[in-house]
């Protein structure tokens, strides 16, 4: 992957990022005027998100350098449009749906769980998938983070936030 791309902060073009080749390696540099202060950006496109990293102010702005190996590439957008703010635009192809209730509510002491509950609306709840393969949402309440559990030994104690989402299992946090 090699090109440059407009680097969008606070809803404007304001710098660039430059993916340049180096062996087995791809070096991002991104460079902007801004004084939003420490800001985590991403390379969008094709409905996909990568994560590059945290612009460091550097005296006259921020910036970023960034070395990739082709393993860790294979999270990004094959083709990026875009540079943005970590998170500020959902791809496409979130968000996806819960199934179901819960796992393990009919566990003793369940009920005194502060787990992540369900979206007031009473609706399904929603969730957009990071480049990580991390699950963001929203419960009507606060934010919430689920970490894929496939193949992971859950405690006892934390059956309770477990839960199925697009055919996959995963443990539910608040944040």
């Amino acid at each position: 992957m090699e090109g440059t791309w407009p680097l969008r902060l606070g809803g404007k073009e304001c710098g660039s990022v430059t993916a340049s080749r180096r062996g087995a390696y791809t070096l991002f540099t991104a460079r902007a005027d801004w004084t939003g202060g420490l800001t985590r950006i991403s390379l969008y496109g094709g409905g996909r998100e990568g994560v590059l990293g945290v612009l460091a102010p550097d005296g006259e702005g921020v910036s970023l350098r960034r070395t990739l190996s082709r393993s860790e590439l294979a999270a990004f957008p094959a083709e990026p449009e875009y540079a943005a703010e970590s998170g500020a635009s959902p791809p496409p192809g979130g968000p996806w749906e819960e199934e179901g209730e819960p796992e393990g509510e009919g566990a003793p002491g369940a009920a005194e769980r502060t787990e992540p509950e369900a979206a007031p609306s009473g609706g399904a709840q929603l969730w957009f998938e990071g480049s990580d393969g991390a699950l963001a949402g929203f419960d009507g309440r606060r934010r919430l983070v689920a970490l894929p559990s496939e193949g992971v030994a859950v405690p006892d104690w934390a059956e309770g936030v477990v839960r199925r989402i697009n055919g996959r299992e995963y443990v539910v946090f608040p944040r």
